[in-house]
This record gives structure tokens, sequence and C-alpha cells, in this order.
């Protein structure tokens, strides 16, 4: 289901047990001025980038990008893009070739409070059977690059 990591995100969806699901959040900053700057991190690609993580192409709907992490080059395609003065998500499904099979959003959203709270949600299966024989190594990896991706989304 193409832009299901949001639903997962809404808790409209769940997905069986055969998917691994990463949710993290948090508290980035306050205001609009925080809001307007985490944005931009994000669309920039510089929330990857503190995640060590080098991104090839542009956050436009239907885009084929490519993530370079270390000596892996994994491709996505970016399934949306969503802008809201509350609320900015993108979202990207892996491609063949990818480590992974699976969708992750990136959201940003000012609560009632005014917080800037980030959020990395994803579903995923392992692709390449190098992932599947090192899971727990693999699943370490993606725990640590999710946190790393909201911290990057910080003003």
């Amino acid at each position: 289901m193409v832009g299901a990591s949001l639903a997962l995100a809404d808790a409209t969806w769940i997905p069986d047990s055969t998917w691994h699901v990463v949710d993290y959040s948090d508290k980035i900053g306050h205001g609009e001025a925080d809001f307007s700057q985490a944005v931009d991190n994000l669309l920039s690609w510089r929330a990857h980038r503190a995640a060590r993580v080098r991104v090839k192409g542009e956050p436009t709907v239907g885009e084929t990008v490519q993530l370079y992490f270390g000596p892996t080059v994994s491709p996505c395609r970016i399934i949306s893009v969503e802008r809201s003065p509350q609320r900015v998500a993108l979202v990207y499904g892996t491609m063949y070739g990818h480590i992974e099979c699976g969708e992750e959003a990136f959201i940003i959203e000012r609560n009632s409070a005014d917080d800037v709270i980030g959020r990395c949600v994803a579903f995923s299966r392992h692709s390449w059977w190098l992932a599947r024989v090192f899971s727990t190594p693999a699943r370490y990896v993606q725990w640590w690059a999710t946190r790393r991706y909201v911290r990057g989304m910080a003003p």
C-alpha cells in the first residue's frame, strides 16, 4: 500500500507481523521560526546528512532519489510531500536495489503548545541476504539512523 507509512503514523493502518516497524519522535523546537528551519532541514536533506546519509535527487513527488550510506547505494521514490501550516511530511518508498523493502515518513508537526515535533515512521523488511544474516546489527543501524534523522531536523 503506497503511502502506508502516513497511515501508520496516523494509527489508521497497522502492518502484519512480517514487517518491522520503527516510530520515533522528539521535541525539536518551539514556534514558527523553529518549525520553518526544521522543514528546511528536512527538505534540503540536512536531516539525512545528520545520519551520515547523502541523498542525490530532489524531494519532489515521483522523483527517484539515491541514498548513499557507507558503501551502499539505495534507491527510493518520493511518494508524497505534504505541507500545511502545522505539518510537513516527506514520504519515500524503497525500490529494487535498496537494502530494505518498505516505506518511511519524515514528519514535522507543531502541536497545540506550539512545540515542534520531529518524527520518523517506517515499516520494512530486509531485502539483501546480508541484512537478513546480520539482522540484529542491521536493525540497530536503522534505530540509530532514525534518531539521527530526527535530531537532524532540529534547528
